[in-house]
Formats: C-alpha cells, structure tokens, sequence
C-alpha cells in the first residue's frame, strides 16, 4: 500500500501515476483471483475497465478529501468537520452505488456468481484502503492533544 502522507501532499500529476500503479498491481490479483474461463475473461475486461475509470474519479475525490483533512485538521472548525463528513460520506455512497451498478452489467457479461466474486474482491479492496486511512491519519482532536503534551 502506498504511504497516505506521501498521498496527502501529491499533485494532480502525481495522483495519475499512484492511481496507474495501483491499478495495475490490482488488476494483476483480481485476475489470479478470478480465474475467469477464456470466455468470461473477455467479456470481463472491457466492463472492468469502464468500471476502474469511474472508480478513479472517487479515488481521485478521496485522495483530495484526505489532503483536504490534513490540511485543516490542526484548526478544524464546525462547519469545517461537518462538510470534510459530508464528502467523505458522498464518496463512500459514489463507491457503493457504482459498484452495484457494475455488479449488474458484470452479472451479464460473466454471469452473477463471478459479479458476485468481483464484488466481494472490490469490497475487500475498498475496506483494506479505509482502514489504512484511518491507520495513517490523526483523529481529529489527536494534533492538539499532541501540542499540549509538547507545551507542557
């Protein structure tokens, strides 16, 4: 996984090429996990990858929220932590609904017990980023806490 303050301090550029390393490393374990028949394997990708460049764009919005956290998290104000909650929820909904609706043209393409592998493959996926997320930022409340140790 790659470093969340390495991630918090990107640019634009430098999104684009995570984002392509990450996918790239994903795609290469989605297909061993998968072990698709030549049939489903080619009529998987072409949804797959319609599927990873939506699911890029919600990358790109969460790497840019983490960013966005770091940056106020010393002097975080009310309106502040209500807005950084309501895009962190909006992206967290932006995740799930895309990937149910994947779900359903995948189920075409490679029939639903491989959809329904795809989606518990995403789902792990998304839950393993959440969580180092959470590993590898403060808590908010945790910087002061910090400060106040330092001054005393």
């Amino acid at each position: 996984m790659i470093s969340l303050s390495a991630i918090s301090q990107t640019k634009e550029g430098d999104i684009q090429i995570l984002q392509q390393y990450f996918g790239a490393e994903k795609a290469v374990l989605l297909k061993d996990y998968m072990k698709f028949t030549p049939k489903q394997d080619s009529a998987f990708w072409p949804v797959y990858n319609a599927y990873e460049k939506e699911r890029l764009s919600l990358g790109k919005q969460r790497i840019k929220l983490i960013d966005e956290y770091m940056k106020s998290i010393e002097k975080i104000t009310d309106s502040k932590a209500t807005s950084l909650v309501d895009k962190g929820n909006s992206i967290e909904i932006g995740f799930k609904n895309l990937q149910k609706r994947y779900f359903a043209s995948m189920s075409k393409a490679v029939g639903p017990i491989k959809a329904a592998q795809w989606y518990q493959f995403e789902n792990y996926l998304n839950n393993v980023i959440n969580l180092s997320i959470q590993e590898s930022i403060p808590f908010i409340g945790e910087m002061e806490k910090k400060h106040d140790n330092m001054t005393k």
